[in-house]
């Protein structure tokens, strides 16, 4: 029995931790709004010490932050982290790209311009209730690599881009901007052009990140003077 009690106390913990950050990433709660240890406790129906074990994990992530003498916030959005993280996230995925070209089957890329083709009207009719106007394509780029590591180092940031990428698909028109990015990509993986695929797949990256930074100063002027923006260009 004393051998299950830290364990028990581990999964608590962990369920905390999994309930927390998916409400920072839904934006449940939001950047910059305080957490008080008593308001989770009835909001998980937890004790102190999971809830207390989740926030330093989520601290050691950068998803919360301790402030001295006020306690608990969710960390604010800094775009620095946005422009930083986005380089890692088109290197990785241009190289991904770059070497799926040749290794998808036509049957998958076939079966992904199906789909992107019967998103094309949904978009139009209706933006905000698409809810993959191509991401599934990163999934099959990555699927077929074949670089453990790059998809190792991309599960690392994956939940802080999932953030980014709420507040992006949000803005008016970029899910369909989006959408014709996915489909240039796949055009060229179809065309099994490894140089224009990369390209490709490096362009959509840069506009997503744009756009995201636009959208944010735009809320917030005082951003501006964080960080130097520079239109994605066709390399």
């Amino acid at each position: 029995m004393r051998d299950e009690t830290p364990q028990l106390k581990q999964s608590l913990s962990f369920v905390a931790y999994e309930k927390i950050k998916a409400m920072i990433l839904d934006m449940e709660l939001a950047p910059g709004s305080s957490l008080t240890e008593m308001g989770l406790i009835e909001k998980l129906s937890m004790s102190r010490t999971p809830i207390r074990e989740a926030l330093y994990r989520l601290q050691q992530e950068r998803f919360v932050e301790l402030a001295p003498r006020k306690g608990w916030f969710v960390s604010q959005i800094r775009l620095r982290d946005i422009q930083e993280l986005f380089e890692i996230r088109e290197a990785l995925e241009g190289i991904s790209a770059r070497n799926a070209t040749h290794r998808i089957p036509q049957e998958k890329l076939q079966a992904m311009a199906t789909f992107l083709d019967s998103l094309e009207q949904a978009l139009i009719d209706n933006e905000a209730a698409v809810s993959d106007p191509g991401d599934s394509l990163h999934d099959l780029i990555f699927a077929y690599a074949n670089n453990h590591f790059i998809n190792n180092m991309m599960t690392v940031y994956l939940d802080r881009l999932r953030l980014f990428h709420v507040l992006a698909s949000s803005l008016p028109g970029r899910k369909r901007q989006s959408w014709r990015e996915h489909r240039d990509v796949l055009n060229a993986l179809l065309a099994r052009d490894e140089d224009l695929a990369e390209q490709t797949m490096r362009h959509h990256i840069r506009s997503s990140r744009q756009s995201l930074l636009e959208s944010i100063m735009q809320q917030n002027s005082d951003y501006a003077t964080d960080i130097a923006l520079s239109p994605p260009q066709r390399q």
